[in-house]
């Protein structure tokens, strides 16, 4: 009359588990992988014959042909990229502001540029060109 009734245990299978957080841990690895190598800035500047080499510790503005800015191969918006040179030029007086601009890049952006560093009381500007060896 007593009747012994077995219950099955319950477990969880934790195979398809590993195989998952396996799958993560490699997406994540290659993400990262992909996502620190630098990419440059496809940069076609137009050509000079009077072009001359400028010093390195210049403060560089890039521009592309869609009128983004770029301090340091980060793109930034123009009124950081104009923080960070006012705060340049307070540690160093003789700072040259050069912009790269490419050549297909609307001349409006190259004006924002210069007015904006000129409002912080940044006068020297230079534009930067490739040699014309022609």
């Amino acid at each position: 009359m007593f009747r012994t009734t077995l219950k099955k245990k319950s477990s969880i299978n934790i195979i398809p588990m590993i195989d998952v957080i396996f799958f993560l841990l490699v997406f994540f690895m290659l993400f990262t992988t992909f996502r620190t190598s630098p990419q440059g800035i496809d940069m076609q500047l137009p050509k000079a014959v009077t072009a001359t080499n400028q010093s390195s510790q210049n403060f560089i503005v890039e521009i592309d042909e869609s009128g983004n800015y770029f301090y340091n191969g980060q793109s930034l918006q123009l009124n950081q990229i104009i923080a960070e040179a006012e705060v340049k030029n307070q540690e160093n007086n003789e700072l040259t502001i050069i912009i790269s601009a490419d050549k297909d890049t609307k001349y409006e952006n190259v004006v924002s540029v210069m007015d904006g560093m000129r409002n912080v009381g940044i006068s020297r500007l230079a534009l930067a060109a490739d040699k014309d060896d022609s």
